[in-house]
C-alpha cells in the first residue's frame, strides 16, 4: 500500500473516531456549557436553534424493585409559533460512564407553544443493588433509518448536587441548604416568590406534639404571583414527619405583598428538629399506570431552639394581655383581650378539677368588628397544658366602645390543686388544623375549692352580695341581695347564672332554683322571699344551711361553682357565714 493510500485510512479512521466520540454519550469529550452564575432562567442550555433546556427534578431512588431513574426536564420556546418537541432520547450517565435510556412519559407534551415552557418526564428501574451517582443528563438524536442506526449526541446537561435520593438525603450545596432565618427561592419555580421561615413553635398537650413551620412568602415582582403547589417534611433525630399546609386552595400573593403559610406536623411525643425539606410533587405515566413522588429543592436547618412565647409574669387582671402583631388572622388590632376572672375548683363526686377563665374583650375602634375567634391553654405547674373550651356565645360583633366577656373551662387532673400559679396562653388560628400562640401571662391561684372571702361574691362581670338574712320558722327566709355589675360589659345571658340552694343541717336539700342577672326577671338588688314549704315536724326550720353557686352555661350543659356559704337560724340575728 502507497504512502498517500495509507494518508487517505489515517484520515478516514481519525474522522471516524471524531464522530464516535461525539455521538457516545458517556464520553467526556463533548463540551457542555454552564448555566452563567446567578441566572434566573431554569432553561439555561440550548438544544437547537428555537428551544432552550433545562434540568428542574432528578430522581436516584432505591425501590424494592432496585434502583428508580427519573428526570423532569423543561424545554422553553423561543420562536414565535409552536415548536415540537424533538423525538431524542433521554439518556442518564453515571459517574462511572454507565448509560441508561429513560422512558417518556406518556403524559408528557408533544408541541412547545410559543414564548412558554413544557416539562418532560422520564423514569427507569434498573435491578442494581450498589450505590452510584449520575453524572449528567444526555439528549441524543438516534436515527434508525441508516445502518448502522446514526447517534447524535445533542446536548448535556450536568447534574450534579441536584440528585434526590429520598428523605434521607442531606444536600450540601449552599443554594440548596438554608440557614434558620434566610431568606430563597425555590429552585427551578417561580424567582419573584421569596421565602422566609419566621417562626417554629410547638405545642405540647395530653394528646401530643403539634409543631407549626411558618414560611412568610413574599412578592418580588410586578405582577400578581400565584404560590406553587410544594410540600414540607420536617427531619428529627428519630423519623422524618410529613406536614400538612393549614392554608387551601390557590394561594395569590400581590406585588410589593407577603403572605404566610403554616405547616403542621404532629408527633406523639417531643423531638429535636434537624431540618425541614421543600418538596415539589412530580410524576410518570406509562402503560402500567401513574407513579407520583415528592422531589427535594432545598432544606432548611432548624433554629437552635423552638419559639419561645414571652410570658407576661407580672400581670394585674383587666390589663390588656400583649398581643404578637404578626401571625394573628383571628385578633383584630382594634380589640383588647384582658384577663378579668381565674377560677378553680372541684365539683362534688367529680374526681377531677375545673377551672374557669374569662376575658373582657373591648372594642377600641369606631367601627362593629367581628367577636376574636381565639383557643386558650392552661399550663400547669408540670408543664403540661390543656385546651380551654370556650363558653356559648351567641352574639357575633363587638359593638364600638363596648366590652364583652367571654369565658374559657378547663379540665384538670385532681395533682393541678396544688398549683400555686397557672400560665394562660392564647392562640390563633383554627382547632381544626393548627393554633399558634400569640400571647400569654402568669397569673397567682387561690387554693382549689376557696370560696369567696369577704362580703361579695365575685361572679365576673358581676359582685353578689347577701347584706342580710333571716329565717322564719314558718319555713321563710328573706334575703337582702347586693347585685353590681361592671359598666359597658355584655355577655350571654345564659353564660353566667346564679344557684341558690337551701339545705337543713342533715344536708336534704330543701329547695334549689337558679336566677338568671341579665335579661327578663333577672334577680337584682333587693329583698328577696323563699318559701322552704311545710315540714311534718315543727322544729325542722330551726337551722338552714344557705349556698349560692355560679353557674357556667358550657357546650354539651353546665357546671357550678360554690361562691358562698352561710347559716340562717330561727332564734338568731340576720346572718351568720360559714366556718
Amino acid at each position: 500500500m502507497n504512502r498517500r493510500r495509507w494518508k487517505r485510512w489515517a484520515a478516514w479512521i481519525m474522522t471516524g473516531l471524531i464522530i464516535a466520540l461525539a455521538a457516545s454519550p458517556g464520553s467526556a469529550a463533548t463540551t457542555v456549557s454552564a448555566a452563567p452564575a446567578g441566572t434566573a432562567s431554569d432553561t439555561p442550555y440550548t438544544l437547537n436553534s428555537v428551544l432552550k433546556a433545562g434540568v428542574k427534578t432528578v430522581l436516584n431512588e432505591r425501590v424494592p424493585e432496585g434502583v428508580r431513574i427519573g428526570a423532569v426536564v423543561r424545554l422553553y420556546n423561543t420562536a414565535s409559533r409552536a415548536v415540537a418537541v424533538p423525538g431524542y432520547e433521554l439518556r442518564a450517565v453515571t459517574t462511572g460512564g454507565v448509560v441508561y435510556t429513560l422512558k417518556p412519559s406518556a403524559d408528557n407534551p408533544r408541541t412547545v407553544q410559543p414564548q412558554e415552557k413544557a416539562e418532560l418526564s422520564y423514569m427507569l428501574t434498573v435491578g442494581r443493588s450498589d450505590v452510584f451517582t449520575l453524572e449528567r443528563l444526555a439528549w441524543v438524536n438516534v436515527d434508525e433509518y441508516v445502518y448502522p442506526k446514526k447517534e447524535t449526541n445533542m446536548l448535556n446537561m450536568p447534574v450534579a448536587g441536584l440528585e434526590w435520593y429520598g428523605p434521607s438525603t442531606v444536600f450540601k450545596d449552599a443554594q440548596r441548604s438554608k440557614e434558620w432565618g434566610a431568606s430563597f427561592t425555590i429552585p427551578a419555580e417561580s424567582a419573584e416568590l421569596v421565602y422566609t421561615p419566621v417562626r417554629l413553635a410547638e405545642r405540647h398537650t395530653p394528646q401530643g406534639t403539634t409543631t407549626v413551620l411558618v414560611l412568610q412568602v413574599r412578592n418580588t415582582g410586578n405582577r400578581q404571583a400565584w404560590v406553587p403547589e410544594f410540600t414540607v417534611s420536617g427531619k428529627t433525630v428519630k423519623s422524618y414527619y410529613s406536614a400538612q399546609r393549614a392554608e387551601s386552595g390557590p394561594i395569590a400573593v400581590q406585588p410589593g405583598s407577603s403572605r404566610y403559610l403554616h405547616f403542621v406536623m404532629r408527633l406523639d411525643s417531643p423531638e429535636a428538629w434537624l431540618s425541614f425539606t421543600i418538596s415539589t410533587p412530580e410524576s410518570f405515566t406509562d402503560a402500567s399506570g401513574t407513579i407520583r413522588y415528592e422531589a427535594g429543592r432545598l432544606q432548611i436547618k432548624a433554629p437552635a431552639h423552638p419559639d419561645t412565647q414571652t410570658v407576661q409574669s407580672s400581670y394585674d387582671l383587666l390589663d390588656p394581655i400583649r398581643v404578637s402583631s404578626t401571625l394573628r388572622p383571628n385578633l383584630a388590632n382594634e380589640v383588647d383581650i384582658a384577663l378579668a376572672e381565674v377560677r378553680r375548683f372541684e365539683q362534688a363526686g367529680d374526681g377531677f378539677l375545673t377551672a374557669v377563665a374569662k376575658f373582657r374583650l373591648v372594642n377600641r375602634s369606631g367601627v362593629s368588628v367581628a367577636i376574636p375567634d381565639f383557643g386558650v391553654e392552661w399550663m400547669t405547674s408540670e408543664g403540661v397544658s390543656y385546651t380551654g373550651e370556650r363558653m356559648d356565645v351567641r352574639q357575633k360583633m363587638l359593638m364600638p366602645g363596648v366590652g364583652m366577656m367571654i369565658g374559657y373551662t378547663f379540665t384538670l387532673p385532681l395533682s393541678a390543686g396544688s398549683d400555686e400559679q397557672a400560665q394562660l396562653t392564647l392562640l390563633d388560628g383554627s382547632p381544626d388544623t393548627f393554633q399558634l400562640p400569640v400571647g400569654a401571662v402568669s397569673i397567682p391561684l387561690a387554693g382549689a375549692d376557696a370560696e369567696e372571702s369577704g362580703g361579695a361574691a365575685d361572679m365576673y362581670p358581676f359582685k353578689v352580695e347577701i347584706r342580710s338574712g333571716s329565717l322564719d320558722p314558718s319555713g321563710l327566709v328573706t334575703l337582702d341581695f347586693g347585685i353590681s355589675r361592671a359598666v359597658n360589659m355584655t355577655f350571654d345571658e345564659r353564660s353566667v347564672r346564679l344557684k341558690l340552694e337551701a339545705a337543713d343541717p342533715s344536708g336534704h336539700v330543701l329547695m334549689s332554683q337558679t336566677y338568671a342577672l341579665a335579661g327578663a326577671g333577672r334577680l337584682g338588688s333587693g329583698l328577696k322571699k323563699i318559701e322552704l314549704g311545710d315540714r311534718e315536724t315543727t322544729d325542722a326550720f330551726k337551722k338552714v344551711v344557705i349556698r349560692l353557686y355560679e353557674v357556667l352555661a358550657i357546650p354539651g350543659g353546665e357546671i357550678e361553682r360554690l361562691v358562698k356559704t352561710m347559716y340562717l337560724e330561727a332564734s338568731s340575728s340576720p346572718l351568720s357565714p360559714a366556718a
